[in-house]
């Protein structure tokens, strides 16, 4: 008998992508919104992975994160354009989400100062060995596999499982760095340099000690999730999370559908809202 993961969505990173699609790729039409581009993209997902439960993992506000105090610019994207255009769009999704997920059979996870990936690190490591999926594009979570076995990363742009790197991500980021993140790596290492440095390791303590250990102390530290300080918080809090009952409420979401006016999904309410109702069964 098959036994079908738990899948686990990051999602600030999905609605991103929903926003995006909605907002810059012709997709306001009368009866559309960007709940209904966010719930499509789940239906591939659901129809791909066939998943035993979902979980959701929220991020903390970005200014508040733990990482924060060790580099004051992580992820620091005010001035980014992209992101600002976007906002109000990724604000009322937020909110329209919380309220629907909490009746459509989902776990939501958050936790003051953390990232999605904390919170995706701990649900993995607690649920393994049992076999579960992490949906996302952020090339950090590829380290969750990398390390549990019963893990694997579906991008949902490619639309496939990402490939397990034969050396360790997060040694390569250590001292590459990650632009993304603003996380600076050694001056004048790529990726060509940087592979070589992971894979011979007398290579690797030789440079650090001439170049100076303490930024490939600071950058595993802001990039290795199994290294979080409040791992085992977040352990125990998954915990709590999974022992938690999960709720289909169909007149609420109905209810949900007329308060926020999605205009388009009562008629589609059977492909994109009803498959939930079988989760955890």
């Amino acid at each position: 008998m098959e036994i079908k993961p738990h899948l686990i969505v990051d999602i600030r990173n999905a609605l991103y992508r929903a926003a995006y699609a909605y907002l810059m790729q012709g997709y306001q039409k009368p009866h559309n919104h960007p709940f209904i581009v966010l719930l499509k993209q789940f239906q591939t997902w659901m129809y791909t992975i066939k998943p035993s439960n979902i979980y959701i993992a929220w991020d903390a506000p970005r200014k508040t994160v733990w990482r924060r105090k060790i580099l004051p610019t992580y992820k620091d994207r005010d001035n980014n354009d992209y992101v600002k255009n976007m906002h109000e769009t990724l604000d009322s999704l937020t909110e329209i989400c919380q309220d629907f997920f909490a009746h459509m059979n989902m776990r939501q996870m958050s936790v003051d100062k953390m990232e999605a990936d904390d919170l995706i690190y701990a649900c993995v490591d607690t649920l393994h060995p049992e076999p579960t999926v992490i949906v996302s594009t952020d090339s950090d979570m590829i380290q969750i596999p990398y390390k549990f076995n019963s893990c694997k990363v579906f991008d949902p742009c490619k639309q496939q499982c990402a490939t397990i790197p034969g050396h360790n991500p997060v040694y390569f980021k250590a001292v590459v760095g990650d632009k993304s993140d603003k996380i600076d790596g050694y001056r004048g290492i790529g990726p060509k340099k940087g592979l070589k440095l992971i894979t011979e390791h007398n290579k690797l303590y030789e440079y650090t000690t001439t170049q100076g250990r303490d930024l490939f102390i600071r950058n595993m530290l802001l990039i290795d999730l199994s290294l979080n300080p409040h791992l085992i918080h977040n352990k125990l809090y998954m915990n709590k999370v999974l022992s938690q009952p999960i709720d289909y409420n169909s007149s609420k979401l109905q209810e949900l559908i007329s308060k926020y006016k999605i205009a388009g999904l009562m008629s589609e309410y059977h492909n994109l809202i009803a498959p939930y109702s079988r989760l955890g069964k």
